[in-house]
C-alpha cells in the first residue's frame, strides 16, 4: 500500500519560486524580445555568411554530413532540410527575435539572430 505524499511549506515555496522564474523568463524571451535584423550562419569552418532578415532567401550551408538548407521568409529563419538523423534543428521551427538560435550539432551548423544594434551585456562584457 502506498502512503500519501505530504506537501510541506518548503515544497510550496519551491514550486511558487520556479513558477515565478519561468514567468519572468517567458516575458523576457518571448514577449519583450527585440526583433532581429541579421542572422549569422556558422558551420564547422566558422562564420559562413551574414544575411539580412528583410530579404527572403534560401541558402545551402555545407557541413560534415552534407548540405543543410536554411531559409529566410517573412523576417523569420528556419532550417528547411538537414542531413542529420534526429532533425531537431528542423523541428525547432521559425525564429525571429534577437538572441534566438537554431543548432544542428551532428552537421556542425548553427544560426544566431542579432539585432540592429549590438548591446554589451554582462555575458559579453
Amino acid at each position: 500500500m502506498i502512503g500519501r505524499v505530504k506537501i510541506t511549506a518548503a515544497d510550496i515555496i519551491l514550486i511558487v519560486s520556479l513558477l515565478a522564474i519561468s514567468g519572468v523568463w517567458f516575458v523576457m524571451v518571448f514577449i519583450s524580445g527585440e526583433p532581429g535584423a541579421v542572422v549569422e550562419v556558422h558551420n564547422a569552418q566558422g562564420l559562413f555568411k551574414v544575411l539580412r532578415l528583410d530579404n527572403d532567401t534560401r541558402i545551402s550551408v555545407p557541413g560534415p554530413l552534407g548540405e543543410s538548407i536554411l531559409r529566410i521568409e517573412d523576417k523569420e529563419v528556419f532550417m528547411e532540410a538537414s542531413p542529420c538523423q534526429g532533425k531537431v534543428c528542423i523541428h525547432t521551427g521559425k525564429i525571429k527575435s534577437a538572441g534566438e538560435s537554431i543548432v544542428c550539432i551532428p552537421n556542425r551548423v548553427y544560426m544566431f539572430i542579432r539585432s540592429e544594434k549590438d548591446k554589451v551585456d554582462a555575458v559579453t562584457y
